[in-house]
């Protein structure tokens, strides 16, 4: 062990926190949470270390460095350790492949008129949260039979006039003052609600005495109504497997492992299968069903809409990690024989199914992808694969506000987290080998890494200008990265040197990777520039009112960022930074 990490080692309080491992090149090898970070990390250099875990113990060798983060308390450890994992996407965590495509329902409880919408992250504490569905067809399907069900309005405040939705017989009117805003909440969002958690027979009860609640008061039109939704209710329920005669809450996993793991989740409320999801795991080879059972769990619960009242695994797990993401720790089994043993079996088989199929596409899509690379490889004659490639753009529409922009595609896909926008400070006529010039030098002065290829948005004369800035920087010159620049006109490729461009066939993977690779940089730097002119221009407006000064300024566009934000902003918002009158002057004058 170096000095330098028995030093840090010794120094590791015994607080809750994240740790990181990382090699010699300062990569992050593993981040891991603890409730005593001195106790937990210690562990990992003591003789028996790894015993019975060939993945922990080539772990193990590999450390050359630590970092370490301190919290209050176990739950902050967990979503640090998330987020981080997310970050860096470890070599030895196993890891959620694709997490940021599940999708969330989203009910807006702080509208006016509560809203139900589909979202990516659940991050707003003012809302109620349904999911992850690993299937956005899944989800939708979902919605549309909600609606069914219980007709909800897509508007956010209460108007005059109805929504669209209502004309088609999809909204009880709360948008126009048919029905009252607490009647809406208090049953048709109340209902959805109990239907998303899967408390489909009570609700079902709560129909049908409303119904003879209003044929006995010979209002016989919502009768009808509610008799409708019981029809359409009783037809989703008639099709949900009965798994328990009990009314049993169950979250019931299953792990199937092969290059991948996957994990089925079969999902019962009131004792029928409402619901199933498969979850896919990379860096799982070596991992048992344990450490991928701990490993996600954790970050399952800490999305997930609903508690069960049991959760059955296939395997025992250490479940303290779980304890401070539910309000009461559910009843964990792991049956052996009998119906609930049955159902682990059950969603084993599912889950070798899904992996199987999930496997098929996604090997399909990195071969595409490896293809594509070796194909540019070979044309454009470069030393290596070019795994990281960087593309540059200049955006100066009108000639104003001149920016540009740097993305970067990691062996074929793009790693959006190393994109950088460059402000163009010195020149702001148009003149693109300036420009060009002032954000390659910015880029290479950065200790960022070093690309394989370099791809310039343009032909021979583009090529040739960025090619003389870079001939300039130290940096660049030293390492000879290969350049090249790709005309639109009829999509040549130019190379430094060489009179002729070469031309790739319209069906050449390779040259449908550069030009979405160069069609993503534009869309960059032109995202960027009318950001800024429209902050410009919003400045300008601002500045010609009265009563406007320049705190309220900054304030108005830290809040909203742009003309158009702001017009689209109620009075009572921006009356709220600027007052009243001067709100009226602002949107008057947008």
């Amino acid at each position: 062990m170096n000095p330098s990490l028995a030093k840090k080692l010794s120094n590791l309080p015994k607080k809750p926190g994240v740790y990181l491992h990382k090699d010699q090149d300062g990569a992050v090898l593993y981040v891991g949470k603890a409730v005593n970070l001195r106790n937990r990390v210690s562990s990992y250099f003591k003789k028996d270390a790894g015993t019975g875990s060939v993945r922990i113990q080539n772990m193990i060798a590999k450390i050359a460095d630590l970092d370490f983060v301190v919290v209050d308390n176990e739950l902050e450890s967990l979503v640090l350790e998330n987020n981080l994992i997310k970050q860096y996407r470890p070599k030895y965590n196993v890891l959620l492949r694709d997490d940021k495509n599940y999708l969330f329902i989203k009910i807006n409880l702080k509208d006016e008129i509560p809203t139900i919408q589909y979202e990516r992250k659940p991050d707003d504490k003012n809302a109620r949260y349904f999911g992850p569905y690993t299937s956005g067809l899944a989800l939708k399907d979902t919605l549309r039979l909600v609606r069914k069900i219980f007709p909800y309005c897509a508007n956010t405040t209460v108007g005059t006039k109805p929504c669209f939705y209502y004309h088609i017989g999809k909204c009880p009117g709360v948008c126009f003052g048919k029905i009252s805003l607490a009647d809406y909440r208090n049953f048709y969002i109340k209902n959805i609600i109990e239907f998303l958690e899967g408390r489909r027979d009570l609700i079902l009860k709560n129909l049908q005495r409303q119904m003879k609640f209003w044929a006995t008061a010979k209002k016989f039109e919502k009768a009808a109504k509610v008799r409708d939704q019981i029809f359409a209710l009783n037809r989703v329920l008639e099709r949900q497997k009965v798994v328990y005669p009990k009314n049993i809450d169950q979250d019931v996993f299953s792990v199937y492992q092969d290059a991948a793991a996957c994990i089925n989740l079969f999902l019962i409320r009131g004792g029928k299968l409402i619901q199933k999801e498969n979850f896919i795991l990379d860096n799982a080879r070596q991992a048992s069903a344990k450490e991928i059972l701990e490993s996600f769990l954790p970050r399952y619960y800490m999305d997930a809409a609903t508690e069960p009242k049991q959760i059955l695994l296939p395997v025992a797990i250490n479940s303290e990690a779980l304890e401070p993401l539910f309000s009461k720790l559910p009843k964990i089994l792991t049956p052996s024989r009998g119906d609930k043993a049955g159902l682990i079996v059950l969603g084993t088989t599912n889950a070798k199914q899904y992996l199987d199929n999930s496997t098929d596409k996604h090997l399909l899509e990195e071969a595409k992808l490896m293809a594509s690379l070796k194909e540019l490889q070979r044309v454009l004659s470069l030393p290596t694969l070019p795994g990281r490639i960087e593309a540059y753009d200049i955006s100066n529409i009108q000639g104003t506000n001149p920016v540009g922009s740097m993305v970067v595609f990691d062996f074929a896909r793009p790693k959006k987290s190393d994109y950088r926008k460059f402000k163009i400070n010195k020149k702001q006529t148009p003149d693109d080998f300036a420009m060009m010039s002032e954000m390659l030098d910015r880029r290479f002065k950065n200790s960022w890494p070093m690309p394989d290829l370099i791809l310039i948005d343009g032909g021979k004369g583009q090529l040739s200008a960025a090619t003389k800035v870079l001939s300039q920087i130290p940096k660049f010159s030293d390492s000879q990265i290969p350049t090249i620049g790709l005309a639109k006109r009829i999509e040549e490729i130019f190379t430094p040197g060489r009179k002729n461009p070469i031309l790739l066939p319209p069906t050449s993977i390779g040259l449908f990777l550069l030009q979405r690779i160069r069609d993503e940089a534009h869309r960059f730097a032109v995202t960027y520039h009318r950001k800024l002119r429209s902050r410009k221009s919003l400045t300008s407006v601002l500045d010609s009112i009265s009563g406007v000064g320049p705190n309220k300024k900054r304030q108005l566009l830290q809040k909203f960022g742009s003309a158009s934000q702001i017009r689209a902003a109620s009075l009572t918002a921006i009356a709220g930074i600027v007052g009243a009158k001067a709100a009226e002057k602002i949107k008057a004058s947008l």
